[in-house]
């Protein structure tokens, strides 16, 4: 098998055009962070933004009557920030710090999206998959936001890339990555708390030995303790997040995720189709122009990600199905979490990267279509 997560396997050209278009995404998301305004509209994406910023400046200014600025956010973001305004000076640097961030994860995650999509697929629909998740401008305006989405989509993709790792090679520090990668994202969605219960599937599908098991458990339990050791060491600083949702305090987390929309089957779609994170054509003078941009920017948004529900059917019904289990199953498991605990922390953008990949193979299997249907009229 040639390496998993190798680019030296593509030829020069290959290596080159992806060089490049993970640049051209680099590019392009840092003009948009550094030449946009950042200017807060009244919707729910602002109001989440706000509580983070807040959050951020209690854990960056100890003291006062800490429970009276708590808010239900998860740590990871507000950690970010305040790590970054201590090493920048102020919190406006570090907010700008954290797009910029951002931005550099939107342009990884092109990487991370090419050896996923070659891992289950081949070469031809990577790159197919790599162009559409470049022109794929929600995450242009997720990287301006002050939100979990773009990290923990990355976070997530590369969670994947880990549990391939694991199972593909049986190495003992795939194991141990996918579970500090797993702690990880709880800081930023609780979701992820149960994430590997799917290992279980993965060992029986993999048939693998009892040894195999057993070394898994124990280090990707290790790499579990590990990250959310802070919390259980009395360290002071992490002693402020007992003010803020997360891990430690879930009773009361999941029973505000329950009704954050009323419905959780409507949250769900919603939280999956909606794209609330971003009002992508708000910079338009003209409001009725404004309108009929926006619409028409929302409805090939939407037929990028309905082609994905399409491409998911087909590829299961028709394409071997082993290789896109780690990928099949993280998108099913985050869609039941989305159920039983809606997000409070943003839209559940990470998750249509997933969907994109399926476009990708759907749009592959239908220029091979029109190419034949071509020749044959001929």
């Amino acid at each position: 098998m040639e390496p998993l997560f190798s680019i030296w396997t593509l030829n020069r050209v290959q290596r080159r055009l992806l060089l490049i278009l993970i640049a051209a995404v680099l590019v392009m998301s840092c003009l948009l962070v550094l030449t946009g305004r950042h200017e807060p509209s009244p919707s729910i994406s602002s109001v989440i933004e706000e509580r983070y910023i807040q959050s951020a400046a209690m854990i960056s200014h100890p003291g006062g009557d800490l429970e009276d600025h708590s808010s239900s956010v998860m740590p990871g973001v507000p950690l970010m920030i305040a790590g970054l305004a201590a090493l920048f000076g102020s919190m406006d640097a570090a907010l700008v710090a954290y797009q910029l961030l951002q931005c550099i994860f939107h342009a990884f995650s092109v990487y991370l999206v090419f050896v996923l999509s070659r891992y289950m697929f081949n070469t031809r629909i990577a790159f197919l998959s790599c162009f559409i998740y470049a022109l794929f401008w929600p995450a242009y305006g997720a990287v301006r936001l002050i939100l979990p989405d773009i990290t923990m989509q990355t976070l997530m993709l590369l969670l994947v890339c880990a549990v391939i790792g694991a199972l593909e090679l049986r190495q003992a520090g795939w194991y141990a990555a996918a579970g500090a990668l797993t702690a990880l994202m709880a800081c930023y969605n609780l979701q992820a708390l149960l994430y590997p219960v799917l290992f279980i599937p993965f060992w029986i599908k993999y048939r693998s030995p009892v040894k195999i098991v057993t070394g898994g458990v124990i280090l990707i339990s290790a790499g579990y303790l590990l990250i959310l050791s802070p919390w259980w060491l009395n360290i002071p600083l992490f002693n402020r997040l007992r003010y803020m949702s997360g891990p430690w305090n879930l009773a009361s987390l999941w029973l505000e995720s329950r009704y954050i929309e009323g419905n959780p089957l409507v949250h769900l779609f919603r939280s999956i189709f909606a794209g609330r994170t971003s009002k992508y054509a708000a910079a338009i003078g003209n409001e009725e122009a404004r309108r009929v941009v926006q619409s028409a920017l929302d409805a090939v948004r939407l037929v990028m990600l309905f082609a994905g529900v399409a491409g998911v059917i087909w590829s299961v019904w028709k394409y071997r199905l082993k290789r896109q289990l780690p990928v099949l199953l993280t998108l099913l498991y985050f869609i039941a979490a989305e159920w039983f605990v809606p997000s409070l922390d943003g839209t559940s953008f990470p998750y249509s990267v997933f969907l994109l990949l399926y476009a990708a193979f759907l749009a592959d299997k239908a220029i091979i279509y029109a190419h034949r249907s071509r020749l044959l009229r001929k």
